[in-house]
């Protein structure tokens, strides 16, 4: 009896189904705001502050262990889900969501690793939780509606924090301790109002068997992950995934790193941080768009020259030592000289380039693996969390550009993998009398158009 009486009304006459699902888009659209615009800004608010042992690596090492973790977390998540209720889940998976933004309130070492420790281990519960909700409120043919509502919430995270930050910065080159506490009061009360709405969440009460619910054993997705892992098809895969770690590591970070470094306002941050979400927002329609007119394989070969161009134009418009200075300022001189506005246009070509190797990776897992994408999308995830920890340690210290060739080569790489997978699975169908189309070790990745047009929407931000 808390709520005003029209929204009271609201809540029991909405579709339940319905009302869940927009209900969970509001709160992670809430919860990624806050911790997209804390961990885009946190290795240098760290540079900026200075005490307590507190360095920018201290700002890379946090993202390690907090992608690390979350890797690992996706194993044992289902089996926490499966005990604790899905709504339960969601809700006390916030909770380290909330202790690591505020944490940031006054950093120390050993309170920075420890809440990242516990938001990896949070966020494999939270987006695993967040399946068997969109599962069991879409029966029938509602899921591919019920994706899209969810996404369109949650893409609006890319620009909401950044927003604010971009307002709450001004025209300041280094970010003060009252500037510091006001970012985060209010990005943690950001994750506390995405809390509070999962609270709203009402009772299922669809019948079990009008939903796409697994009810297997909590266990046996990690069984089915590990047999996955080894077999031929994920093995072509992991070229991509290996990139998507790499990619992962360079745009929520390190680039924002080298504006910080090279630009004097601190609100070019929060504007670079915009122009990546945009790339990542816009992504889903325009590689969608294109997949109708040249074919998946023609919008992978695309996305990975968009993003080559952007790797290029970071090379010849940032100093080598943008990335790892302890300098106020980046000492060296770039080969054109730097831009905002080329560096905002990078930003967006970063996006809309990782935005569509995701899209093209979700897509394909769901096709090969599509009566159990789960185990799947558990060793994509789990690669992914590796590949971008290994990276989140290395890139304090390594120059630009090598960062660059190490990500140029795998995308690359990542993308001739996919090809000669699709080139497989393509000739496997040409030539073999398929009566079980859902056969795992015989999918043809280039059909079920109706799956990829509900999963070509995800894969924002990664999945923090």
């Amino acid at each position: 009896n808390l709520l005003p009486s029209p929204v009271l009304h609201f809540y029991h006459q909405m579709n339940v189904n319905l009302w869940n699902i927009n209900i969970l888009g509001v709160g992670f659209m809430l919860i990624f705001s806050a911790f997209n615009a804390a961990s885009f800004m946190e290795s240098i608010v760290f540079k900026d502050y200075a005490k307590h042992g507190i360095t920018i690596e201290t700002g890379f090492h946090s993202l390690a262990v907090i992608y690390g973790v979350l890797g690992l977390s996706n194993w044992f998540a289902p089996a926490i889900v499966n005990k604790l209720g899905s709504k339960l889940s969601l809700i006390l998976s916030v909770i380290p969501n909330i202790c690591f933004i505020f944490s940031m309130y006054e950093p120390y070492q050993w309170s920075i690793y420890l809440c990242s420790a516990l938001l990896g281990t949070g966020g494999g519960i939270l987006w695993t939780a967040n399946g068997e909700v969109i599962a069991k409120n879409s029966p029938g043919d509602t899921k591919p509606r019920n994706t899209g509502i969810f996404w369109s919430w949650f893409n609006m995270s890319a620009l909401v924090g950044n927003t604010f930050l971009y307002f709450q910065l001004g025209n300041s080159e280094t970010i003060s301790d009252d500037t510091r506490h006001t970012i985060y009061l209010v990005l943690g009360g950001f994750s506390v109002a995405g809390l509070l709405s999962f609270i709203l969440l009402k009772p299922n009460e669809t019948p079990l068997d009008e939903c796409e619910i697994d009810e297997q054993s909590a266990w046996q997705p990690i069984k089915d992950g590990m047999r996955f892992a080894v077999s031929p098809n994920m093995g072509l895969l992991y070229g991509a995934f290996i990139f998507t770690g790499l990619s992962l590591n360079f745009w929520s970070s390190v680039y924002i790193v080298i504006i910080g470094n090279v630009f004097p306002k601190r609100n070019y941050l929060a504007l670079a941080g915009i122009c990546v979400g945009i790339g990542q927002v816009s992504s889903g329609f325009v590689w969608s768009v294109l997949t109708y007119k040249i074919g998946r394989k023609g919008v992978l070969l695309c996305t990975t020259l968009v993003y080559c161009i952007a790797l290029t134009l970071v090379y010849l418009a940032f100093p080598s030592d943008a990335a790892t200075t302890a300098e106020v300022r980046a000492q060296g001189v770039p080969i054109i000289a730097s831009n905002i506005y080329l560096s905002l246009f990078i930003a967006l070509l970063i996006g809309l380039g990782d935005g569509g190797f995701n899209v093209t990776i979700y897509a394909t897992l769901g096709q090969l693996w599509e009566e159990t994408p789960a185990p799947a999308f558990a060793v994509f995830k789990f690669v992914q969390g590796m590949l971008a920890t290994v990276a989140f340690l290395y890139c304090g210290v390594l120059l630009l550009p090598y960062q660059l060739l190490i990500l140029a080569l795998t995308c690359v790489t990542g993308s001739f993998c996919f090809l000669i997978l699709d080139y497989k699975c393509a000739r496997q169908a040409e030539y073999e009398e398929l009566p079980d189309r859902h056969d795992l070790d015989r999918r043809d990745v280039s059909g079920n158009n109706q799956f990829y047009e509900e999963l070509e929407q995800p894969l924002l931000q990664g999945d923090g």
